[in-house]
Formats: C-alpha cells, sequence, structure tokens
C-alpha cells in the first residue's frame, strides 16, 4: 500500500508541477514546440472532461471525480486486493482523477497543454495520461487476470467445502414387512 501511495503522490505532484509551470510560463496564445511535429505545449482552460463531454458543469465532474476516488479507496482497504497489475492500474485512475479535481476545485477548469501536431487529437495534460494508462491496465487485468482468480477462488472454496455424501434413498416398510416397490412372484404388489 505504501508504494501505491507513492506512486498516486508522483502522477498527482508532477501532474500539479507541470500545469503550474505552463499556468506561469505559457499565455493563452503561445505555443512551445515541444518535439516538432510531433508534440507543442499550450494552454488550455478545460471547463469539462475528455473531448469536452459535459461542459461547464464543474461541480458534476467534480463530484464524480470525487466520487470515483471514494470508491477507489473504499474497494482498496475493505478488499485488499492482491494482483499487482490490478492495484497499478488503481494507482494511475485515481492519481489522474486527483489530478484533475484539484483543478476543478481551485481553478474552476482543468489545465490542459500537451497538443499533438501530427494527428488531431485534443489537447490533454499528465492526468489524463495517468488515466489513460490505468484505464489500459484494467481491461487488461479483467480481460486475461480477472476469470483466473475468479476461477482460483472458487477452486479453493470447493477444496475447503467437504462434498455432500451421497445419501442412501430410503425404502419404507409396508405393514406386511415389504419394502414399497417389492412385487410377488406373480407381479402383483402384497
Amino acid at each position: 500500500m505504501i508504494l501505491w501511495v507513492i506512486l498516486v503522490a508522483l502522477i498527482v505532484g508532477a501532474d500539479q508541477w507541470v500545469k503550474y509551470l505552463v499556468v506561469t510560463n505559457i499565455s493563452g496564445s503561445d505555443i512551445v514546440t515541444a518535439i516538432p511535429g510531433v508534440i507543442d505545449f499550450v494552454y488550455v482552460k478545460n471547463t469539462g472532461a475528455a473531448f469536452s463531454i459535459l461542459e461547464n458543469n464543474i461541480e458534476l465532474l467534480s463530484a464524480i471525480s470525487a466520487l470515483f476516488c471514494i470508491g477507489v479507496l473504499v474497494y482498496l482497504l475493505t478488499q485488499k486486493p492482491k494482483n499487482k497489475l490490478l492495484i497499478l492500474s488503481l494507482a494511475f485512475l485515481f492519481g489522474g482523477a486527483v489530478g484533475n479535481v484539484i483543478d476543478r476545485i481551485f481553478r474552476g477548469y482543468v489545465v490542459d497543454f500537451i497538443e499533438t501536431t501530427f494527428i488531431n487529437f485534443p489537447v490533454f495534460n499528465i492526468a489524463d495520461v495517468a488515466i489513460t494508462i490505468g484505464a489500459v491496465l484494467l481491461i487488461i487485468y479483467i480481460l486475461f487476470f480477472d476469470k483466473k482468480e475468479q476461477e482460483k477462488l472458487a477452486a479453493a472454496l470447493a477444496e475447503e467445502q467437504p462434498a455432500p455424501e451421497a445419501a442412501e434413498p430410503e425404502i419404507a416398510e409396508t405393514e406386511a414387512g415389504e419394502t414399497d416397490g417389492e412385487k410377488d412372484a406373480d407381479g402383483t404388489s402384497a
């Protein structure tokens, strides 16, 4: 859990530090070329979610992000997952969500600054990259590891449960001492 907290702190710290540098050094119209033909840095105030979904709904997006973060913490503390890939994916998702919710709460918008110049793609930030990495890792976990863990758990539970013993069928005796289903020599019941 300590490594999880360190990774989350690194994601949030890097995200907020770079956003601070962008806000203090790049004006709304400036373009700083980081890698020519690949990535530019710009300063964009995003009041929505990815691809400007729910634009100008800061309170709703903040609440959704906060609830997600609370849900992740509750899951980690109550379920205590053991799979490292699942834990890693949750750290990236949580760190990215926290990075963006900090912006929404304290700035009223999310600072986006990474602009791809080789394809037409929305401007994004480090928190968005972390969320994307976390989502991909979670999908990999669900597709390739979750079923195996469920099968292991089912097998372990099956080993703990004793198999039910086969019950002997009860045969009721009639007053004449015959059992139900016994026939006389002529094939009739007595």
